[in-house]
């Protein structure tokens, strides 16, 4: 396996690192909303590799090396020596239809020799809980899910993704990984401190919640956030929920927001937020999302199966919400995770409204929010 890394630049795709253009079969390009948007994005890149499978999204950030970018577009390109590849996509109008959609990705996917899937999900449409649902449900249990949904800064306008064409709203697009050479590795991490009283949600329906402790969660929310309830629904992400079924103590599951609802007082998530669920409200630390970031690595390279003649691609999906919390310190959370793997790991990524892999305790993939999450890509 082999990657080269790229950068676009003055309306073309530059060489990032030393290496020259490989045969590839295939690139992930990840970018600021407004320029993905272009074609001559997509284009360039296809003239750059026209054998291959291209699969992208919209941004909250670009992540290339140590870097943390906005407003740019970065692009590996990978050729692999014994593992075969496959893609398909779906578009989505509504968060009603993500089980469907992700039953037809995981069913045209299937095929003999399916280890892994890597999604790429439209941002603000889809539920992404039930999106992992419907993929799961058509595969065998041993098949790993990984990957992100879309982002827009912290606008929450429009998300694109791309898959073999021009960068589209309401698409959902997945690349299968096939035979006994590729290893695939994940890990995902948050580290937020929750605070204040567990509360029940009383009224909810799929990933639209209505009611904590019988009130409205809307007016919940602004209560703490105070001034900054008027740039609602971004500066949400400074207190994101984490839910946990009653009567459990398990650790729970962090919710980000996607939108909100002045005339219902409802929030919309980007996973389900079930009735009778416990919810807590959780608050941000500097030290502790880098310690998460380092610790999503670490449990990535515990199951690292690398070649030590060729190269890993470690793609890291970090929530816009860690992005608005760090700040100037962004960068700290990419180099710690830099700095566990290897020097022939490559890393790209972006910052995203949810986050898509398996959960590190109970070994079930699911949707994430707030979290650092790696996915670690290799030929044995």
């Amino acid at each position: 396996m082999q990657a080269t890394q790229l950068i676009w630049k003055n309306d073309s795709w530059e060489n990032y690192d030393t290496n020259e253009n490989i045969d590839a079969q295939l690139v992930f390009f990840f970018g600021a909303t407004k320029l993905i948007a272009q074609p001559k994005v997509y284009t360039r890149l296809k003239d750059k590799f026209p054998k291959a499978h291209i699969l992208g999204c919209s941004t909250a950030g670009e992540i290339i090396e140590d870097e943390v970018l906005d407003g740019n577009v970065v692009a590996t390109a990978i050729r692999f020596d014994k593992t075969t590849l496959d893609v398909a996509y779906e578009f989505i109008d509504n968060s009603e239809q993500s089980y469907n959609v992700g039953e037809k990705l995981g069913k045209t996917l299937n095929k003999q020799g399916l280890k892994s899937i890597f999604v790429l999900s439209d941002g603000l449409a889809v539920n992404g809980t039930d999106l992992i649902k419907g993929i799961g449900n058509q595969l065998p249990k041993d098949v790993i899910i990984s990957g992100g949904l879309s982002g827009d800064g912290a606008d929450f306008g429009r998300t694109l993704v791309a898959c073999n064409d021009y960068a589209l709203p309401g698409q959902i697009a997945a690349v299968g990984f096939y035979g006994n050479h590729i290893h695939i590795g994940q890990g995902s991490v948050g580290g937020w401190d929750p605070f204040g009283p567990d509360r029940l949600v009383t009224k909810s329906k799929s990933n639209i919640l209505y009611e904590l402790d019988g009130k409205p969660a809307l007016d919940l929310y602004k209560k703490y956030l105070g001034e900054k309830a008027e740039e609602l629904p971004s500066s949400a992400l400074l207190f994101p929920l984490m839910i946990r079924p009653a009567h459990s103590e398990e650790e729970g599951i962090v919710r980000t927001i996607l939108a909100v609802s002045e005339e219902d007082k409802s929030m919309t998530f980007a996973g389900d937020i079930p009735e009778g669920y416990m919810a807590k409200l959780m608050m941000s630390n500097f030290d502790r999302l880098i310690d998460g970031a380092n610790e999503a690595a670490s449990i990535t390279e515990s199951q690292n199966g690398d070649d030590e003649n060729g190269e890993s691609l470690a793609i890291l999906i970090s929530c816009v919400g860690r992005k608005l919390v760090l700040g100037h310190r962004i960068e700290e959370e990419v180099e710690t995770v830099q700095s566990v793997f290897n020097t022939n790991t490559k890393q790209i990524g972006f910052y995203s409204y949810g986050e898509i892999s398996s959960n590190v305790k109970t070994g079930l993939c699911e949707l994430h929010n707030q979290t650092m999450t790696i996915t670690l890509i290799t030929e044995k």
